[in-house]
């Protein structure tokens, strides 16, 4: 009976260090998950964004931009989103071209925008089609953005996306960004160009549509109308400038009928 009583014993001392060691473990690893937490908490406080300077943007707002980039939840960590954008795909933004995103300090940001040259839209099925330079589709909105004429009288069968609009003659594209570029030189901001029958140009400034020609002599043409347009405010009809040149001065307002 005496060597049960030891053996007894000697299982129970046994089982009660097993208990220490399970214990003494979980306390071990509870201290480690907690010291764990509070260096993720201090991470997170530490480098949590709360301070966004954005530059380069003339479509969107600062505010517009910092949401569309940062997002919320864990993205609004300055670490995070450093890896995030110098190691992953950016994502797609219409009118956006790129963007760089700087750390300035643990909670502070720079996002720098590099925005796609928008040269106007088309109606399409009841939709606002916004194209680049190279006449790029780049958004299709029921919205209309300030600054950015409506382009009419060209024609494409068809309309995808991140794709050229499908014209027969794609160098209309190039008179369209030589014309944008002039207007924006001097400032003028037509509701709509439009392109004729035989390539002739149109503006359509308020009441008073503005005949251009076939594209000669844009320069002059555009600088000379910067000059009227004082003289153009409340009064309708045709502005005839096709036959504009720069020894050829004669200008006439064909009144509307």
């Amino acid at each position: 009976m005496a060597v049960h009583r030891f053996k007894d014993k000697k299982k129970i001392m046994a089982d009660s260090r097993k208990r220490k060691r399970s214990w003494k473990g979980l306390i071990i690893a509870a201290a480690v998950l907690a010291v764990i937490a509070v260096l993720l908490l201090s991470v997170l406080g530490i480098f949590r964004v709360r301070e966004v300077t954005v530059s380069g943007n003339e479509y969107y707002t600062n505010e517009e931009i910092a949401d569309l980039v940062i997002g919320d939840g864990i993205s609004r960590n300055t670490l995070y989103l450093y890896f995030r954008y110098q190691y992953m795909e950016q994502p797609e933004i219409p009118f956006i071209d790129t963007f760089d995103i700087e750390i300035d300090s643990f909670s502070s940001i720079t996002i720098r925008v590099y925005e796609k040259e928008i040269v106007g839209y088309v109606k399409y099925l009841g939709k606002n089609v916004y194209f680049d330079k190279d006449g790029i589709v780049v958004e299709s909105s029921d919205e209309v953005m300030e600054g950015v004429p409506l382009i009419s009288g060209i024609s494409f069968d068809e309309l995808t996306m991140y794709e050229a609009l499908n014209v027969p003659d794609p160098d209309i594209f190039n008179t369209i960004l030589n014309l944008t570029q002039l207007l924006s030189k001097y400032e003028l901001v037509p509701d709509e160009i439009r392109f004729g029958s035989s390539s002739e140009l149109y503006l359509e400034l308020g009441d008073v549509t503005v005949e251009l020609g076939e594209g000669d002599y844009l320069d002059e043409k555009i600088s000379r109308l910067k000059q009227l347009e004082s003289d153009l405010a409340g009064r309708s009809g045709t502005l005839h400038m096709e036959n504009y040149t720069d020894e050829s001065t004669h200008i006439s307002l064909e009144a509307a009928k």
